[in-house]
């Protein structure tokens, strides 16, 4: 698999993962039942001003006009009252005499509702004694007026929306919190906990969570503890050993006993390494670096072992936030492992590094066997050596794991991809020096 493969694979996931959330479901669904809301609201407006209720009113008008007709009959004061409480037009015939009151409590002129009788709807009555009494209503300004209730029970139901998605949204967020632990976790960091808000079933997975990482962390502890305790302890016969072989004569056996010593002293070297980068990390002992300095001084090292190293471009300075010794362990162990696994016809070892943003990235790319896919997050782990066919045959499968841990100490982070064609692209990045 590609370099440029793996990165599409990480960000499918990603989108993945945003696309399949619960919480994305929970307001996708949430916008969902919003937008349905208005589009009904917004259907109903229309119908309502439309033809669609009319002839449903048609006989509650009648009556309600035939009711006001006779409250009205020839008392000028109860139709003014009643055009303008109604919003409505009032014209009384009584003895071939007439008169008309407007919404506003003013008199109307007759003869202009007739010109205008296209925009209202007419209704005709008789009064008590006689009098014919037309009622004007003006169906588009009736609709008109109702709109601000129609607008507030939009604004209304998307309130009680909104509350009730922030209340879903707010018993939902301990998952939320458990998804970054667990995140967390996957990449190796057991200090993480999150936290217990609540003590339902959520809060209950969540006070089980920080029990686990608590216990696991204690017995990780204990367990980088224990090698360093006994690497400690190691060197004291391992030194009286070196004294007794030196006054050993000189044999085949006293060779293979010296061998064996010095790859006793290269391991607790290695495991007496990996907890001085616990300390550097835990006490933030890290100061302003010159990474091209270090890069140069290790790549004329092995200029000239096969198939050789090349350090294009390098920029005159680049400072990084980090420790001298232990970059340089870092960057040592990673090219020479791409030097020892390269190919007889394997291409120059090709090391670069420059600054993006608040990042230093160091690449390092090999052109020999390469790493099975399956083997890219396995090799970090400590004593994994992988099959023989790569020359897996010396070693104690500690170096990627001390780069790994030097990486994570100085607030940085280091990933393996195949490149096309064959071989190994490492790429680390390093945090930019702080600006005192």
């Amino acid at each position: 698999m590609s370099a440029g493969s793996v990165k599409k694979a990480n960000r499918q996931q990603q989108r993945s993962k945003r696309r399949f959330s619960v919480i994305s479901r929970l307001a996708g669904s949430t916008a969902l039942l919003a937008a349905a809301v208005v589009l009904l609201a917004i259907v109903f407006s229309q119908t309502f001003q439309g033809n669609f209720f009319k002839g449903a009113f048609e006989t509650p008008l009648e009556e309600w006009s035939t009711m006001m007709a006779n409250r009205i009959g020839s008392d000028r004061e109860m139709a003014r009252s009643v055009a303008m409480r109604h919003q409505l037009w009032l014209v009384v015939f009584d003895e071939e005499k007439y008169f008309a009151y407007g919404p506003t409590g003013e008199p109307a002129n007759h003869e202009q509702l007739q010109q205008q009788a296209a925009r209202f709807r007419r209704i005709d009555v008789d009064g008590p004694h006689g009098e014919q009494i037309s009622i004007f209503m003006d169906d588009k300004r009736f609709a008109n007026s109702q709109l601000h209730l129609l607008a507030g029970l939009i604004v209304l139901l998307l309130v009680v929306i909104a509350v009730i998605y922030a209340f879903q949204l707010s018993q939902l967020r301990p998952l939320l919190w458990l998804r970054e632990g667990v995140d967390s976790v996957s990449r190796g960091d057991f200090s993480v906990r999150v936290p217990v808000a609540r003590q339902d079933e959520i809060g209950q997975v969540g006070q089980a969570f920080n029990h686990m990482t608590r216990r696991v962390e204690k017995m990780l502890s204990s367990h980088e503890q224990l090698m360093a305790d006994v690497s400690h302890e190691l060197r004291s016969p391992l030194a009286r050993i070196k004294v007794a072989l030196e006054l050993m004569p000189h044999s085949d056996k006293r060779d293979a006993i010296a061998r064996d010593v010095l790859q006793m002293e290269s391991l607790t070297s290695a495991l007496l390494e990996r907890e001085r980068i616990k300390n550097i990390a835990d006490n933030g002992k890290l100061q302003s670096i010159n990474l091209t300095d270090i890069v140069s001084e290790i790549v004329e090292r092995y200029s000239q072992q096969p198939p050789g190293v090349v350090y294009t471009n390098p920029p005159a300075s680049l400072n990084i936030q980090a420790d001298t010794a232990l970059i340089s362990v870092l960057v040592q162990n990673l090219i020479d492992n791409a030097v020892k696994f390269s190919l007889t016809d394997s291409k120059p070892v090709e090391v670069r590094t420059h600054q993006h943003k608040d990042r230093v990235q160091l690449i390092i790319e090999d052109d020999g066997q390469g790493i099975a896919s399956a083997d890219m997050e396995k090799v970090f782990e400590p004593f994994v050596k992988l099959d023989l066919a790569r020359g897996h045959r010396g070693g104690y499968g500690l170096g990627l794991n001390l780069c790994q841990r030097i990486a994570d100490a100085v607030g940085g982070s280091i990933q393996l991809s195949a490149r096309e064609g064959r071989g190994v692209r490492i790429e680390v990045l390093l945090p930019v020096a702080q600006v005192k």
